[in-house]
């Protein structure tokens, strides 16, 4: 079998800038205080597919503006070539927020959406006699992956409130059998980073 990984030759104009590639996906990172601008780096990636004979979708292309979340004064820029500027937005699986808080990916993938289906299938499962241990699978696969997911990436963001949220669902975990340890989320943060 052959693996061959290619270099894209597609590159920032300003080395304080940045720009990541998955797959089909490319993410441009502008700092506030750069020597190229938003959108000449985007003209010149525009530039750049063009002479690759690519086609951008403009359509999924989506702008997200950071900030921290209590800055005294904080002028939003005007948008590039009309491109939807979003206060969230999903990047590989995480739900960024511009106020860099994580509330968001939280109550969408592990408090609330996700867990309250998931609850009662393991409770179904639970009354048709489905062992413990196949239970602590299901539960592993379908909450804890989803807690660990890219954990090392937004936990350091989290609250201490969503943080503490996470922690009642681990104990509820515990306390019907669904996951045999009684772990905390610092305890998954810290062992995440090793």
């Amino acid at each position: 079998m052959l693996y061959v990984l290619m270099k894209s030759d597609l590159h920032t104009l300003s080395e304080l800038n940045s720009i990541f590639e998955y797959v089909d996906d490319t993410t441009l990172l502008v700092p506030l205080h750069t020597d190229i601008d938003i959108s000449d780096e985007f003209d010149h990636i525009k530039t750049w597919a063009l002479a690759n004979k690519l086609i951008l979708n403009l359509g999924k292309t989506k702008e997200i503006v950071f900030r921290w979340p209590r800055a005294l004064h904080f002028h939003m820029p005007a948008s590039i070539d009309n491109i939807e500027q979003l206060d969230r937005a999903k990047l590989l699986g995480v739900i960024l927020q511009g106020n860099l808080k994580m509330g968001c990916h939280i109550h969408t993938y592990s408090v609330t959406v996700c867990p309250a289906n998931v609850m009662y299938l393991l409770k179904l499962l639970k009354h048709q006699d489905m062992p413990i241990e196949k239970l602590s699978v299901v539960a592993h696969s379908l909450i804890m992956s989803r807690i660990l997911y890219a954990l090392p990436a937004w936990g350091g963001f989290l609250s201490a409130e969503l943080g503490g949220k996470l922690d009642a669902l681990l104990r509820h975990l515990n306390r019907f059998g669904y996951i045999r340890d009684n772990l905390r989320f610092q305890e998954l943060l810290d062992t995440s980073h090793n």
